[in-house]
């Protein structure tokens, strides 16, 4: 007999406290979850034993153990979806959907980077929560069993692959904004206690690590401006890869499943090209203004952008990556030539290609 559609809320909490890092995300739980209320309770899902194996702990058996293991390793566990109808426990099923009050978690912990356990949690993620976090996730393979072509073998190494970086750099970061040493994630404008010499609660959020709402755009033209900003396949990047197959070095592929989504990336070989916009992300070179309006969110926002960059930046090359980071300035006429005559000969020895002359 075929199942029929349900309503059906969540059910119980997400697992979070002032120190988690990295959020991984499912889409709902199943039926077996849910009885069990709490995350992964179907047995043959491959979930815990693959994290045990990626933070290299015993594979925890209790709710209490599960959930230390993640808040001792500053991991937050929560899924997409609130609540919605679905037949089961098949995602394929979901609709009318309500999802997480992210924000819950957002003002009590400094989230820095967003994994989803699967294709669907990434979908829905993308569709309902990343305009609300800021952060692009990166989507892993599912530990669910109905994922058999993935054996939990291949699955400890890809997701070790993405999450040991991830929480490295967390305690890193954690370890330089308590000293001091860094002013991204320490108080990131100089501003309330951090500027008068004290010290922020400890948990408290910066402006930089929170999203919120854009105010609204001056003129229409500004308006159409910032609607017509594209995350991918941008002027730069379109000539980036134009200069590349013309010297030989195509065989690329873009926006790789790596930390940070690389732009161009050559994963057998481990190397990769970010072409950032100056204005987004901050160029060191040419140093763009601000703009003059609404100035304390728009600074939220370059913080935000400038500390996921470097967060990825140190996945990947925690990874082994070649990361080689062009700017927008750096491809105007009077400098491109000069950028792909020190770009071109690296990557030809990287990759061991020869130039096409």
């Amino acid at each position: 007999m075929a199942s029929k559609y349900r309503h059906i809320a969540h059910g119980f909490d997400p697992v979070f406290d002032e120190a988690s890092r990295v959020l991984v995300l499912g889409s709902f739980p199943s039926a077996l979850s849910r009885a069990n209320e709490f995350y992964y309770g179907n047995p043959q899902n491959r979930f815990w034993r693959v994290l045990a194996a990626c933070v290299k702990r015993p594979v925890p058996e209790t709710i209490p153990k599960k959930r230390d293991m993640l808040l001792s390793c500053g991991i937050a566990l929560w899924d997409v979806i609130e609540e919605c109808d679905i037949k089961g426990s098949s995602d394929a099923s979901i609709k009318n959907v309500t999802p997480a009050r992210i924000e819950r978690m957002l003002d009590a912990a400094r989230i820095e980077a967003v994994v989803c356990n699967g294709g669907t949690a990434g979908r829905l993620y993308r569709k309902y929560l990343q305009y609300r976090t800021g952060i692009e996730a990166v989507v892993l393979p599912s530990t669910s069993p109905a994922n058999a072509s993935w054996s939990e073998e291949r699955l400890v190494e890809r997701w070790g692959e993405v999450l040991r970086p991830l929480l490295e750099a967390g305690k890193s970061a954690e370890g330089d904004g308590e000293n001091g040493k860094d002013g991204t994630l320490g108080d990131a404008h100089g501003e309330g206690e951090g500027a008068s010499g004290g010290t922020p609660s400890k948990g408290a959020r910066t402006h930089a690590a929170r999203k919120s709402a854009a105010p609204p755009a001056s003129t229409y033209g500004t308006h159409r401006s910032m609607q017509g900003n594209k995350s991918k396949d941008t002027k730069p990047e379109m000539l980036v890869r134009k200069r590349l197959r013309e010297a030989g070095l195509g065989g690329y592929r873009l926006q790789w499943k790596a930390p940070g989504k690389p732009d161009i990336a050559w994963p057998g070989k481990k190397t990769c090209i970010e072409v950032r916009g100056c204005f987004w992300h901050r160029c060191p070179h040419c140093c763009p203004p601000p703009p003059k309006r609404n100035v304390e969110y728009w600074q939220a926002k370059f913080d935000r952008n400038v500390q996921r960059d470097a967060i990825n930046l140190k996945a990947l090359q925690s990874c082994g990556w070649n990361v080689h980071v062009i700017w927008e300035c750096q491809l105007k006429k009077d400098v491109v030539e000069a950028t792909f005559a020190e770009l071109l000969p690296a990557l030809s020895a990287e990759l061991g290609k020869p130039l096409r002359l």
